[in-house]
């Protein structure tokens, strides 16, 4: 996806929205063994968990809206870009080990050591939430953002897209058979258009990609494969090693992990915060930015 942006006369739903239209995309602090890794902003560091699953940088997709909200927290971000996608030129491993590995590698590359906030939304919230079970070590804080346990969580939540109990269920499925059998970047981007767009609440936010006739031929982008990993996984039965403080934000109307995914990390997660969003869908941190940054802020400058 492009930099975010509102369709011009599109109305707002949340108490406020971001100007991120004109963002412009960092450049990575360190090309590390054919890592790219980000640091930007100052203050206290945060770990920023990429979304594993798509070709994409810091300048991308959801990822400038977070990184711009958490430098105005007055936060140091931390992150990477996968192997095989954005700057990054090491081969893809398509591993949860190797996502955690290079969450390691990037802190190292910024010289901390000490445990860190650590933020991520959707897939990479799942990955930062086996991050702070797998390495609890390396994690002071953690944010959740539309995201769940696994697999398990947001195939079987009611109302997710990928259930049958959505109304858009079938024309999922007819997309995702289309970029099975013809496994060419025009059915990946037309797949990706659709649930973007049923990822908002107002569709002002809801961009397309250009498609160019040569996409039909061009292979699809780096880490696509990824949800084939990400279906067999269920931390659920492991939330309960979690014991530093958690926050756990989602829209009410979040197609991709419904409330119910949230509802269940919160239960799972000992002394969690939740905090539900009325108005929006998979981006509260986009359609609601005026009530979620302030709680975020909150959470994060907490003693």
């Amino acid at each position: 996806m492009g930099a975010w942006h509102r369709r011009p006369g599109a109305a707002v739903t949340g108490p406020s929205s971001p100007d991120v239209s004109r963002a412009n995309p960092p450049e990575p602090y360190a090309i590390h063994d054919g890592l790219a890794v980000y640091r930007i902003g100052g203050g206290p560091p945060v770990l920023l968990m990429p979304g594993p699953h798509r070709f994409q940088q810091p300048g991308d997709g959801s990822a400038m809206p977070l990184i711009e909200g958490l430098t105005g927290l007055g936060r140091q971000v931390i992150s990477f870009d996968p192997p095989g996608s954005g700057r990054s030129n090491r081969p893809m491993r398509l591993s949860m080990s190797e996502m955690h590995d290079c969450a390691d590698e990037a802190l190292g590359v910024c010289g901390i050591s000490r445990p860190v906030d650590a933020v991520g939304h959707s897939m990479g919230g799942l990955v930062v939430l086996a991050y702070a079970i797998e390495r609890s070590d390396r994690v002071r804080r953690l944010v959740l953002i539309g995201t769940g346990t696994g697999g398990r969580a947001y195939m079987t939540a009611p109302g997710a897209l990928w259930n049958r109990s959505h109304p858009q269920f079938w024309r999922l499925a007819a997309l995702g058979i289309l970029q099975m059998v013809w496994r060419r970047r025009a059915p990946e981007k037309i797949l990706n258009d659709f649930i973007h767009r049923q990822s908002f609440v107002d569709q002002g936010w809801a961009a397309s990609t250009s498609l160019a006739p040569g996409d039909w031929l061009r292979p699809r982008r780096g880490r696509t494969d990824w949800h084939r990993i990400a279906s067999k996984l269920d931390y659920g039965p492991r939330l309960g090693s979690i014991q530093i403080p958690t926050l756990i934000l989602c829209g009410r109307h979040d197609p991709q992990y419904p409330l119910a995914c949230s509802e269940e990390l919160a239960t799972g997660i000992r002394g969690s915060r939740v905090a539900w969003f009325e108005r929006s869908g998979h981006f509260p941190f986009i359609e609601e930015s005026g009530a979620f940054w302030p709680i975020v802020g909150d959470f994060l400058s907490a003693a």
